[in-house]
Protein backbone atom coordinates (compact mmCIF):
# COMPACT_ATOMS: atom_id res chain seq x y z
CA UNK A 1 0.00 0.00 0.00
CA UNK A 2 2.70 2.30 -0.59
CA UNK A 3 1.52 3.93 -3.77
CA UNK A 4 -0.90 5.65 -5.18
CA UNK A 5 -4.10 4.44 -7.11
CA UNK A 6 -4.64 5.30 -10.66
CA UNK A 7 -8.55 5.37 -11.28
CA UNK A 8 -9.33 4.31 -15.03
CA UNK A 9 -13.05 4.52 -14.48
CA UNK A 10 -15.13 2.30 -16.92
CA UNK A 11 -12.14 1.15 -17.73
CA UNK A 12 -9.91 -0.17 -14.96
CA UNK A 13 -6.65 -2.34 -15.14
CA UNK A 14 -7.58 -5.61 -15.86
CA UNK A 15 -8.81 -3.71 -19.57
CA UNK A 16 -6.10 -0.74 -19.72
CA UNK A 17 -3.31 -2.83 -19.67
CA UNK A 18 -4.15 -5.69 -22.09
CA UNK A 19 -5.21 -3.16 -24.35
CA UNK A 20 -1.29 -2.08 -24.50
CA UNK A 21 -0.50 -5.44 -23.85
CA UNK A 22 -2.03 -7.70 -26.04
CA UNK A 23 -1.37 -6.47 -29.16
CA UNK A 24 2.56 -5.81 -28.45
CA UNK A 25 2.39 -9.48 -27.55
CA UNK A 26 1.10 -10.88 -30.54
CA UNK A 27 3.41 -8.56 -32.68
CA UNK A 28 6.69 -9.57 -30.00
CA UNK A 29 5.53 -13.14 -30.79
CA UNK A 30 5.49 -12.83 -34.67
CA UNK A 31 9.01 -11.25 -34.50
CA UNK A 32 9.99 -14.58 -32.78
CA UNK A 33 8.05 -17.30 -34.86
CA UNK A 34 8.68 -15.27 -37.81
CA UNK A 35 12.56 -14.83 -37.45
CA UNK A 36 13.07 -18.46 -36.83
CA UNK A 37 11.02 -19.09 -40.13
CA UNK A 38 12.80 -16.09 -42.06
CA UNK A 39 16.01 -17.28 -41.02
CA UNK A 40 15.09 -20.81 -42.08
CA UNK A 41 13.44 -19.77 -45.66
CA UNK A 42 16.89 -17.53 -46.21
CA UNK A 43 19.19 -20.07 -45.36
CA UNK A 44 17.51 -22.37 -47.69
CA UNK A 45 17.64 -20.21 -50.67
CA UNK A 46 21.23 -19.43 -49.75
CA UNK A 47 21.90 -22.79 -49.82
CA UNK A 48 20.11 -23.53 -53.23
CA UNK A 49 21.03 -20.60 -55.08
CA UNK A 50 17.56 -19.29 -55.76
CA UNK A 51 17.45 -15.70 -56.50
CA UNK A 52 14.48 -14.65 -56.77
CA UNK A 53 13.40 -16.39 -53.78
CA UNK A 54 16.06 -14.09 -52.07
CA UNK A 55 14.79 -11.05 -53.55
CA UNK A 56 11.09 -12.08 -52.20
CA UNK A 57 12.62 -12.44 -48.75
CA UNK A 58 14.46 -9.24 -49.32
CA UNK A 59 11.32 -7.89 -49.46
CA UNK A 60 9.70 -9.52 -46.24
CA UNK A 61 12.38 -8.72 -43.99
CA UNK A 62 12.21 -5.00 -44.24
CA UNK A 63 8.56 -5.21 -43.52
CA UNK A 64 9.32 -7.61 -40.73
CA UNK A 65 12.17 -5.26 -39.42
CA UNK A 66 9.64 -2.51 -39.24
CA UNK A 67 6.78 -4.02 -37.77
CA UNK A 68 8.86 -6.27 -34.77
CA UNK A 69 11.79 -3.05 -34.17
CA UNK A 70 9.38 0.39 -34.30
CA UNK A 71 6.12 -1.12 -33.28
CA UNK A 72 6.76 -3.91 -30.99
CA UNK A 73 9.60 -1.28 -29.29
CA UNK A 74 6.90 1.53 -28.65
CA UNK A 75 4.22 -0.74 -27.01
CA UNK A 76 6.94 -2.48 -24.97
CA UNK A 77 8.22 0.95 -23.26
CA UNK A 78 3.72 1.58 -23.64
CA UNK A 79 3.47 -1.76 -21.41
CA UNK A 80 6.17 -0.17 -18.87
CA UNK A 81 4.19 3.04 -18.80
CA UNK A 82 0.73 0.89 -17.90
CA UNK A 83 1.94 -1.72 -15.10
CA UNK A 84 3.76 0.92 -13.60
CA UNK A 85 0.59 3.46 -13.02
CA UNK A 86 -1.58 0.64 -12.44
CA UNK A 87 0.19 -1.62 -10.59
CA UNK A 88 3.40 -0.01 -8.83
CA UNK A 89 3.60 -2.54 -5.83
CA UNK A 90 3.72 -5.28 -8.61
CA UNK A 91 6.03 -3.41 -10.86
CA UNK A 92 8.55 -2.84 -8.03
CA UNK A 93 8.25 -6.83 -6.95
CA UNK A 94 9.18 -7.95 -10.33
CA UNK A 95 11.79 -5.54 -10.95
CA UNK A 96 13.64 -6.48 -7.29
CA UNK A 97 13.27 -10.25 -7.56
CA UNK A 98 13.95 -10.29 -11.09
CA UNK A 99 16.53 -7.53 -11.71
CA UNK A 100 18.76 -10.18 -13.29
CA UNK A 101 16.15 -11.03 -15.81
CA UNK A 102 15.57 -7.70 -16.87
CA UNK A 103 19.18 -6.73 -17.71
CA UNK A 104 20.09 -9.75 -19.81
CA UNK A 105 16.92 -9.28 -21.32
CA UNK A 106 18.03 -6.04 -22.38
CA UNK A 107 21.22 -7.41 -23.57
CA UNK A 108 19.47 -9.82 -25.73
CA UNK A 109 16.65 -7.20 -27.21
CA UNK A 110 20.08 -5.43 -28.34
CA UNK A 111 21.74 -7.74 -29.97
CA UNK A 112 18.00 -8.16 -31.45
CA UNK A 113 18.17 -4.99 -33.07
CA UNK A 114 21.85 -5.16 -34.16
CA UNK A 115 21.54 -8.46 -35.74
CA UNK A 116 18.15 -7.84 -36.97
CA UNK A 117 19.24 -4.92 -38.92
CA UNK A 118 22.55 -6.31 -39.81
CA UNK A 119 20.80 -8.85 -41.32
CA UNK A 120 18.50 -6.14 -43.25
CA UNK A 121 21.19 -3.86 -44.31
CA UNK A 122 24.15 -6.18 -45.34
CA UNK A 123 21.78 -8.58 -47.37
CA UNK A 124 24.62 -8.39 -50.18
CA UNK A 125 27.69 -7.62 -48.52
CA UNK A 126 28.55 -10.25 -47.04
CA UNK A 127 28.70 -13.88 -47.95
CA UNK A 128 25.83 -16.19 -47.69
CA UNK A 129 27.29 -18.20 -45.02
CA UNK A 130 27.76 -15.17 -42.71
CA UNK A 131 24.33 -13.47 -43.94
CA UNK A 132 22.65 -17.13 -42.97
CA UNK A 133 24.50 -16.80 -39.56
CA UNK A 134 22.99 -13.03 -38.83
CA UNK A 135 19.75 -14.84 -39.64
CA UNK A 136 20.39 -17.23 -37.28
CA UNK A 137 21.48 -14.74 -34.64
CA UNK A 138 18.57 -12.85 -34.40
CA UNK A 139 16.32 -15.82 -34.00
CA UNK A 140 18.05 -16.50 -31.65
CA UNK A 141 18.42 -13.67 -29.62
CA UNK A 142 13.92 -12.91 -30.40
CA UNK A 143 13.57 -17.11 -28.60
CA UNK A 144 15.83 -16.15 -25.69
CA UNK A 145 13.84 -12.75 -24.97
CA UNK A 146 10.62 -14.93 -25.21
CA UNK A 147 12.11 -17.29 -22.53
CA UNK A 148 12.86 -14.54 -20.07
CA UNK A 149 10.23 -12.87 -20.16
CA UNK A 150 7.90 -16.12 -19.83
CA UNK A 151 9.68 -16.63 -16.96
CA UNK A 152 8.91 -13.62 -15.06
CA UNK A 153 5.19 -13.58 -16.66
CA UNK A 154 5.03 -17.52 -15.31
CA UNK A 155 6.28 -16.72 -12.16
CA UNK A 156 3.45 -14.23 -11.60
CA UNK A 157 0.71 -17.13 -11.55
CA UNK A 158 2.55 -20.11 -10.10
CA UNK A 159 5.36 -18.58 -7.63
CA UNK A 160 6.01 -22.61 -6.64
CA UNK A 161 8.97 -23.10 -3.95
CA UNK A 162 9.79 -18.99 -3.73
CA UNK A 163 9.60 -16.64 -0.56
CA UNK A 164 11.21 -13.35 0.06
CA UNK A 165 15.15 -13.73 0.51
CA UNK A 166 15.14 -16.56 -2.28
CA UNK A 167 17.44 -16.23 -5.42
CA UNK A 168 16.42 -15.17 -9.31
CA UNK A 169 16.99 -19.37 -10.32
CA UNK A 170 14.16 -20.34 -7.85
CA UNK A 171 11.67 -17.87 -8.96
CA UNK A 172 12.73 -18.05 -12.72
CA UNK A 173 12.20 -21.67 -12.67
CA UNK A 174 9.29 -21.81 -11.25
CA UNK A 175 6.27 -24.90 -12.10
CA UNK A 176 4.68 -23.25 -15.07
CA UNK A 177 7.55 -21.83 -16.58
CA UNK A 178 8.76 -24.53 -18.92
CA UNK A 179 4.85 -25.82 -20.11
CA UNK A 180 4.52 -21.48 -20.78
CA UNK A 181 7.47 -21.71 -22.98
CA UNK A 182 6.47 -24.49 -25.06
CA UNK A 183 2.99 -22.80 -25.42
CA UNK A 184 4.71 -19.20 -26.37
CA UNK A 185 6.93 -20.78 -28.75
CA UNK A 186 4.79 -22.83 -30.29
CA UNK A 187 2.14 -19.59 -30.73
CA UNK A 188 5.03 -17.97 -31.98
CA UNK A 189 5.94 -20.15 -34.84
CA UNK A 190 1.89 -19.96 -35.83
CA UNK A 191 1.80 -16.44 -35.66
CA UNK A 192 5.35 -16.24 -37.58
CA UNK A 193 3.77 -18.33 -40.15
CA UNK A 194 0.49 -17.05 -40.56
CA UNK A 195 2.24 -13.50 -40.74
CA UNK A 196 5.18 -14.33 -43.15
CA UNK A 197 1.96 -15.94 -45.51
CA UNK A 198 0.36 -12.75 -45.47
CA UNK A 199 3.05 -10.93 -46.76
CA UNK A 200 3.67 -13.88 -49.26
CA UNK A 201 0.30 -13.34 -50.81
CA UNK A 202 0.53 -10.07 -51.41
CA UNK A 203 3.60 -10.64 -54.10
CA UNK A 204 3.54 -11.62 -57.52
CA UNK A 205 5.59 -13.65 -59.23
CA UNK A 206 7.89 -16.28 -58.43
CA UNK A 207 5.47 -19.21 -58.39
CA UNK A 208 8.04 -22.22 -57.87
CA UNK A 209 9.24 -20.02 -54.49
CA UNK A 210 6.51 -18.99 -53.52
CA UNK A 211 5.00 -22.54 -53.24
CA UNK A 212 7.68 -24.04 -51.39
CA UNK A 213 7.74 -20.97 -49.13
CA UNK A 214 4.27 -21.80 -48.29
CA UNK A 215 4.62 -25.08 -47.74
CA UNK A 216 7.71 -24.36 -45.86
CA UNK A 217 5.71 -21.74 -43.33
CA UNK A 218 2.82 -24.09 -43.07
CA UNK A 219 5.32 -26.96 -41.78
CA UNK A 220 6.09 -24.58 -39.25
CA UNK A 221 3.13 -23.79 -37.94
CA UNK A 222 1.64 -27.21 -37.50
CA UNK A 223 5.29 -27.89 -35.39
CA UNK A 224 4.19 -24.92 -33.64
CA UNK A 225 0.31 -26.10 -33.12
CA UNK A 226 1.99 -29.48 -31.81
CA UNK A 227 3.95 -27.46 -29.44
CA UNK A 228 1.62 -25.15 -28.50
CA UNK A 229 -1.16 -27.50 -27.57
CA UNK A 230 1.49 -29.91 -25.39
CA UNK A 231 2.68 -26.77 -23.78
CA UNK A 232 -1.27 -25.51 -22.92
CA UNK A 233 -2.08 -29.51 -21.97
CA UNK A 234 1.30 -29.07 -19.30
CA UNK A 235 0.30 -25.66 -18.31
CA UNK A 236 -3.18 -26.17 -17.20
CA UNK A 237 -1.94 -29.51 -15.35
CA UNK A 238 0.43 -27.06 -13.40
CA UNK A 239 -2.07 -24.20 -12.68
CA UNK A 240 -2.88 -23.89 -8.77
CA UNK A 241 -6.18 -25.16 -7.79
CA UNK A 242 -7.79 -21.55 -7.26
CA UNK A 243 -6.63 -20.84 -10.61
CA UNK A 244 -7.82 -23.76 -12.14
CA UNK A 245 -11.16 -23.11 -10.29
CA UNK A 246 -11.31 -19.68 -11.52
CA UNK A 247 -11.17 -21.25 -15.35
CA UNK A 248 -13.65 -23.49 -14.38
CA UNK A 249 -16.19 -21.54 -12.84
CA UNK A 250 -16.35 -18.27 -14.63
CA UNK A 251 -18.84 -18.40 -18.05
CA UNK A 252 -16.43 -15.40 -19.46
CA UNK A 253 -13.31 -17.61 -19.24
CA UNK A 254 -15.38 -20.72 -20.27
CA UNK A 255 -16.06 -18.42 -23.37
CA UNK A 256 -12.39 -17.17 -23.85
CA UNK A 257 -11.26 -21.18 -23.50
CA UNK A 258 -13.66 -21.67 -26.31
CA UNK A 259 -12.74 -18.66 -28.58
CA UNK A 260 -9.10 -19.92 -28.00
CA UNK A 261 -9.99 -23.99 -29.02
CA UNK A 262 -12.11 -22.83 -32.06
CA UNK A 263 -9.15 -20.57 -33.63
CA UNK A 264 -7.05 -23.32 -32.98
CA UNK A 265 -9.25 -25.79 -35.18
CA UNK A 266 -9.12 -22.99 -37.36
CA UNK A 267 -5.71 -22.13 -37.55
CA UNK A 268 -4.97 -26.22 -37.86
CA UNK A 269 -6.67 -26.47 -41.15
CA UNK A 270 -5.21 -23.10 -42.84
CA UNK A 271 -2.17 -24.54 -41.91
CA UNK A 272 -2.88 -28.16 -43.29
CA UNK A 273 -4.22 -26.84 -46.48
CA UNK A 274 -1.34 -24.75 -46.74
CA UNK A 275 1.04 -27.51 -46.31
CA UNK A 276 -1.11 -30.07 -48.36
CA UNK A 277 -2.00 -27.35 -51.40
CA UNK A 278 0.38 -24.86 -51.23
CA UNK A 279 -0.67 -21.46 -53.05
CA UNK A 280 -3.76 -22.68 -54.05
CA UNK A 281 -5.45 -22.02 -50.90
CA UNK A 282 -3.91 -18.43 -50.38
CA UNK A 283 -5.11 -15.20 -51.20
CA UNK A 284 -5.23 -11.79 -48.99
CA UNK A 285 -8.69 -12.03 -47.58
CA UNK A 286 -8.45 -15.57 -46.46
CA UNK A 287 -4.66 -15.29 -45.51
CA UNK A 288 -5.62 -12.48 -43.32
CA UNK A 289 -8.59 -13.60 -41.81
CA UNK A 290 -6.53 -16.81 -40.63
CA UNK A 291 -4.30 -14.34 -38.95
CA UNK A 292 -6.91 -12.78 -37.03
CA UNK A 293 -8.04 -15.73 -35.70
CA UNK A 294 -5.23 -16.42 -34.45
CA UNK A 295 -4.58 -13.46 -32.89
CA UNK A 296 -8.22 -13.65 -31.38
CA UNK A 297 -6.81 -17.09 -29.65
CA UNK A 298 -3.59 -15.22 -28.40
CA UNK A 299 -5.94 -12.73 -26.87
CA UNK A 300 -7.93 -14.95 -25.35
CA UNK A 301 -5.10 -16.96 -23.87
CA UNK A 302 -3.68 -13.83 -22.70
CA UNK A 303 -7.17 -12.61 -20.51
CA UNK A 304 -7.37 -16.44 -19.56
CA UNK A 305 -3.98 -15.97 -18.11
CA UNK A 306 -4.32 -12.77 -16.02
CA UNK A 307 -7.53 -14.03 -15.08
CA UNK A 308 -6.40 -17.35 -13.44
CA UNK A 309 -4.25 -15.11 -11.27
CA UNK A 310 -7.31 -13.67 -8.92
CA UNK A 311 -7.25 -12.68 -6.18
CA UNK A 312 -3.58 -12.17 -6.57
CA UNK A 313 -1.31 -10.54 -8.71
CA UNK A 314 1.88 -12.52 -7.69
CA UNK A 315 0.48 -16.13 -6.40
CA UNK A 316 0.66 -15.83 -2.41
CA UNK A 317 3.17 -12.74 -2.23
CA UNK A 318 0.84 -9.60 -3.45
CA UNK A 319 -3.40 -9.26 -4.10
CA UNK A 320 -4.98 -7.96 -6.71
CA UNK A 321 -5.65 -4.59 -5.15
CA UNK A 322 -1.86 -4.12 -4.30
CA UNK A 323 -1.12 -5.50 -0.96
CA UNK A 324 0.85 -7.97 0.25
CA UNK A 325 -0.23 -10.77 1.54
CA UNK A 326 2.39 -11.20 4.74
CA UNK A 327 0.53 -7.95 5.85
CA UNK A 328 -3.02 -8.11 5.10
CA UNK A 329 -3.19 -9.07 9.19
CA UNK A 330 -1.29 -6.54 10.17
CA UNK A 331 -3.40 -3.77 7.13
CA UNK A 332 -6.67 -5.34 9.26
CA UNK A 333 -5.66 -4.19 12.56
CA UNK A 334 -4.73 -0.66 11.83
CA UNK A 335 -7.26 -0.10 9.06
CA UNK A 336 -6.53 0.79 5.69
CA UNK A 337 -6.85 4.63 5.65
CA UNK A 338 -3.69 4.43 8.74
CA UNK A 339 -1.82 1.70 6.21
CA UNK A 340 -2.11 4.37 3.51
CA UNK A 341 -1.21 8.10 3.34
CA UNK A 342 -2.65 8.08 -0.21
CA UNK A 343 -5.77 6.75 0.90
CA UNK A 344 -6.10 9.45 3.60
CA UNK A 345 -5.42 12.19 0.83
CA UNK A 346 -7.93 11.00 -1.29
CA UNK A 347 -10.55 11.64 1.60
CA UNK A 348 -9.24 15.35 2.75
CA UNK A 349 -9.81 16.37 -0.75
CA UNK A 350 -12.74 18.48 -1.38
CA UNK A 351 -16.14 17.45 -0.23
CA UNK A 352 -18.47 18.37 2.94
CA UNK A 353 -16.79 17.91 6.22
CA UNK A 354 -20.46 16.72 7.45
CA UNK A 355 -20.54 13.67 8.87
CA UNK A 356 -22.55 11.60 6.12
CA UNK A 357 -20.19 13.38 3.66
CA UNK A 358 -16.74 12.07 5.92
CA UNK A 359 -18.13 8.58 5.57
CA UNK A 360 -19.16 8.75 1.74
CA UNK A 361 -15.79 9.76 1.24
CA UNK A 362 -13.81 7.16 3.09
CA UNK A 363 -16.38 4.49 1.27
CA UNK A 364 -15.16 6.03 -2.08
CA UNK A 365 -11.61 6.04 -1.04
CA UNK A 366 -11.69 2.19 0.08
CA UNK A 367 -13.37 1.58 -3.24
CA UNK A 368 -10.69 2.95 -4.63
CA UNK A 369 -7.80 1.36 -2.98
CA UNK A 370 -9.72 -1.97 -2.46
CA UNK A 371 -12.03 -2.85 -5.38
CA UNK A 372 -11.42 -0.68 -8.56
CA UNK A 373 -8.36 -2.89 -9.78
CA UNK A 374 -10.68 -5.16 -10.21
CA UNK A 375 -13.78 -2.96 -10.53
CA UNK A 376 -15.20 0.04 -12.52
CA UNK A 377 -18.67 1.65 -11.49
CA UNK A 378 -19.97 0.97 -14.90
CA UNK A 379 -18.14 -1.11 -17.64
CA UNK A 380 -15.81 -3.67 -17.56
CA UNK A 381 -17.19 -5.47 -14.38
CA UNK A 382 -18.74 -2.89 -13.15
CA UNK A 383 -19.82 -2.37 -9.67
CA UNK A 384 -23.15 -0.50 -10.28
CA UNK A 385 -25.11 -3.70 -12.01
CA UNK A 386 -23.58 -6.03 -9.45
CA UNK A 387 -25.08 -4.36 -6.24
CA UNK A 388 -28.15 -2.65 -8.32
CA UNK A 389 -30.73 -5.59 -6.16
CA UNK A 390 -28.99 -5.59 -3.24
CA UNK A 391 -29.55 -4.40 0.56
CA UNK A 392 -27.38 -3.14 2.83
CA UNK A 393 -27.21 -6.00 4.80
CA UNK A 394 -26.31 -8.31 1.81
CA UNK A 395 -23.39 -5.46 0.90
CA UNK A 396 -21.63 -6.00 3.86
CA UNK A 397 -22.32 -9.52 4.53
CA UNK A 398 -20.09 -9.38 1.09
CA UNK A 399 -17.67 -7.34 2.12
CA UNK A 400 -17.11 -8.90 5.35
CA UNK A 401 -16.67 -12.39 3.81
CA UNK A 402 -15.31 -11.28 0.09
CA UNK A 403 -12.88 -13.98 -0.53
CA UNK A 404 -16.00 -16.59 0.79
CA UNK A 405 -18.30 -15.14 -1.50
CA UNK A 406 -16.24 -15.27 -4.28
CA UNK A 407 -12.95 -16.78 -4.14
CA UNK A 408 -11.19 -15.07 -7.03
CA UNK A 409 -11.57 -11.94 -4.60
CA UNK A 410 -8.83 -10.74 -2.19
CA UNK A 411 -9.78 -11.01 1.92
CA UNK A 412 -11.12 -7.77 3.07
CA UNK A 413 -8.75 -6.08 5.21
CA UNK A 414 -9.91 -3.20 6.07
CA UNK A 415 -11.53 -2.20 9.79
CA UNK A 416 -15.45 -1.84 10.73
CA UNK A 417 -15.60 1.60 10.29
CA UNK A 418 -14.44 1.05 6.80
CA UNK A 419 -16.66 -1.72 5.78
CA UNK A 420 -19.70 0.84 6.90
CA UNK A 421 -18.36 3.57 4.99
CA UNK A 422 -17.81 0.93 1.85
CA UNK A 423 -21.47 -0.12 3.04
CA UNK A 424 -22.62 3.67 2.85
CA UNK A 425 -20.94 4.28 -0.46
CA UNK A 426 -22.19 1.10 -2.63
CA UNK A 427 -25.99 1.53 -1.11
CA UNK A 428 -26.03 5.06 -3.11
CA UNK A 429 -25.72 2.29 -5.99
CA UNK A 430 -28.21 -0.24 -5.48
CA UNK A 431 -31.94 -0.82 -5.65
CA UNK A 432 -31.74 2.50 -8.46
CA UNK A 433 -30.96 4.88 -5.65
CA UNK A 434 -28.36 6.44 -8.31
CA UNK A 435 -28.41 7.05 -11.97
CA UNK A 436 -25.78 5.75 -13.70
Amino acid sequence: MDFPVWLVDHVTAPMLIPAVAIPHVIVAMFAVGGGILLADLVARARRDGREEALRLLRRQTRAFMLLSLVFGAVTGVGIWWTIGVASPETTRDLIRIFVFGWAAEWVVFVVEIVSLMAFYHLWDRVTPREHAILGWIYAGAAWLSLVLITGITAFMLTSGAWAPGAGFFTAFFNPSFVPQTLLRTGAALVLGALGLGLMLSLQRGAEGDRERMIRRLSLGGLAGMALLWVGAAAYFWTLPDPARLNLIRAPILNAMMAAALASGFVVLAALAGGFLTGLRWLNPPLALLVLLAAAVGVTAGEFLREAARKPYRIERQVFSPGFRVAGADAIRARGLAAASPWLRAGMAAGGSSAEDGARLRLGEAVFSHHCAACHAHVGYNGIVPIVRTWTPELIGETIRNLSRANPAMPPWVGNEEERDALVAYLSRFAQGRVAE
